[in-house]
C-alpha cells in the first residue's frame, strides 16, 4: 500500500494533466477520471511488468478509462484546435470565419469518428492528449514509426473526408 501511495503521489499530477488536455480542459472530468485511473491501476498492479515506465503504464489506463467515458456518453471529448492548425494554415477572426470554423469542427469530428480505430486512437492522443509519438507507441505496444505513420495515414484521411465535404 505503502508503494502504491508513493506511486500515486509522484504520478497524479502528470496523469491529471494528460487527462485535463484531454477532456478539453474540464476540470472535474479529469479530476473524476483521474481517480478512476488510480483506482483501476490499484486493482491491477499484480499486472504491472516494468517493460514501460510507470507514466506510460497509468496513461495507457487513463486513455481506456476516457474512452470508456466518451462510449458511455456518446459525446467526443476533443480539442480540435491543434488538430485543425495541422491542416489549416490561415485563421480569420471574422464572426463568417469563426462560424466556418463550427462548421469544420463538426466534420472534423464527424471524419475523426468514421476513422479506422488505430487512426482514431493515434490521433485522439495525439491531438488531445498532447503525447509524443514514443509514449503514444508505449501506450498502443506499437513502434514510434508505426506511430507517426498512422497519424500521417490518420490526417491524410481526414483531409480527404473533408476534402469530399468541400473544406479545401
Amino acid at each position: 500500500m505503502k508503494e502504491f501511495e508513493e506511486i500515486y503521489r509522484l504520478h497524479y499530477s502528470y496523469v491529471y494533466k494528460f487527462l485535463y488536455r484531454t477532456c478539453q480542459h474540464d476540470h472535474h472530468l479529469a479530476e473524476e477520471l483521474t481517480q478512476e485511473t488510480f483506482y483501476q491501476a490499484f486493482r491491477s498492479m499484480h499486472r504491472y511488468n516494468g517493460k514501460c515506465s510507470i507514466e506510460t503504464w497509468l496513461c495507457s489506463i487513463a486513455k481506456n478509462i476516457w474512452f470508456h467515458h466518451i462510449r458511455k456518453h456518446k459525446d467526443i471529448c476533443l480539442d480540435l484546435e491543434s488538430l485543425e492548425e495541422t491542416l489549416y494554415d490561415d485563421y480569420e477572426k471574422t464572426p463568417e470565419a469563426y462560424a466556418e470554423r463550427r462548421e469544420r469542427s463538426a466534420a472534423i469530428r464527424n471524419a475523426i469518428a468514421h476513422l479506422k480505430p488505430k487512426y482514431r486512437e493515434v490521433v485522439l492522443l495525439r491531438a488531445s492528449g498532447e503525447l509524443t509519438f514514443a509514449q503514444i507507441a508505449d501506450i498502443m505496444k506499437i513502434t514510434e514509426s508505426s506511430a507517426k505513420v498512422l497519424y500521417f495515414r490518420a490526417k491524410n484521411d481526414i483531409k480527404e473526408s473533408l476534402e469530399n465535404e468541400g473544406y479545401f
